[in-house]
């Protein structure tokens, strides 16, 4: 079961919690006013290095040889798979992808900021951050990790969202987004590249590649998208510059793995800043 199937069994109690704790928090206490536009920029800025990083990756690939790879030369095709296996990928590469990984960790970063109490921001700024932890807490000293991190938010509805989010409720933690981009992110932070290998791939246009994860996430007024249909007529075998390392998987297109990064960053944010509007309190 995947993100979408499982989010779809725990909004409607989300939202039943949400409709009577929301009351309950507003006569309690005011919560911080939220502001989600700093997070939307951010989303924005990402897409955009997404699509600016594959006009990079293109011009790379298709000013070498062999920019296809040839379908009905066995021989030729040996040649072209040990020219682009042996091709020096540019760094900046690595360098542009980290910093996409980097904006998508700092929204979830910025909506536990968004959810804090302005006390707690003022007095502990540094200790707030989105909690990700890949296996359930059984100790102590990582579960008053996990609440240090989430101190100061007072929303039920968010605090139910940040552990909905947790890895290791996904059916596959390995491959959670979110953790892999906390994995990737903290390669980041210590300067260690993010490992891409030239690779082939089936290629399809940047926005069939979007419609398609838009409607995999159910997001509203998307259409289905048949891969197939869409391959027949865009489709084609081209290198690909790949991560060596993306969650479970061994190699990920980069530009692919990105984008359904960002898809699911977008997802999250959305929730998160639906359980404002949906009961119009504070956060």
């Amino acid at each position: 079961m995947r993100y979408p199937e499982y989010f779809a069994k725990c909004i409607p109690e989300l939202f039943i919690f949400g409709r009577f704790g929301f009351r309950l928090h507003a006569q309690m206490i005011t919560g911080p006013k939220c502001d989600f536009t700093g997070i939307r920029e951010k989303l924005v800025r990402a897409k955009q290095n997404i699509l600016n990083l594959q006009i990079e990756i293109d011009r790379f690939l298709q000013g070498g040889e062999y920019p296809t790879f040839p379908d009905n030369d066995q021989e030729l095709l040996l040649k072209a798979i040990s020219y682009h296996k042996n091709r020096v990928i540019p760094l900046r590469f690595s360098v542009l992808a980290g910093e996409i990984i980097h904006h998508l960790r700092s929204c979830f970063d910025h909506i536990v900021w968004q959810f804090s109490r302005q006390s707690y921001r003022e007095a502990k700024p540094t200790k707030i951050e989105f909690p990700v932890q890949e296996v359930r807490p059984i100790n102590k000293k990582v579960l008053t990790g996990y609440e240090r991190y989430v101190k100061g938010v007072f929303n039920p509805g968010a605090l139910i969202l940040i552990e909905m989010f947790q890895p290791h409720n996904s059916p596959d933690p390995p491959d959670s987004p979110l953790l892999i981009i906390h994995k990737m992110d903290i390669m980041d932070k210590h300067r260690e590249l993010v490992l891409c290998a030239s690779t082939g791939a089936l290629q399809l246009p940047m926005d069939a590649i979007y419609r398609y994860l838009r409607y995999q996430y159910g997001e509203s007024g998307s259409a289905p998208v048949d891969l197939g249909d869409e391959f027949q007529r865009h489709g084609k075998i081209v290198p690909q510059i790949s991560f060596k390392q993306f969650g479970g998987r061994e190699i990920e297109p980069v530009v692919q793995g990105l984008a359904e990064l960002h898809n699911f960053t977008i997802k999250a944010v959305n929730m998160f800043e639906n359980l404002i509007q949906f009961d119009g309190s504070d956060c």
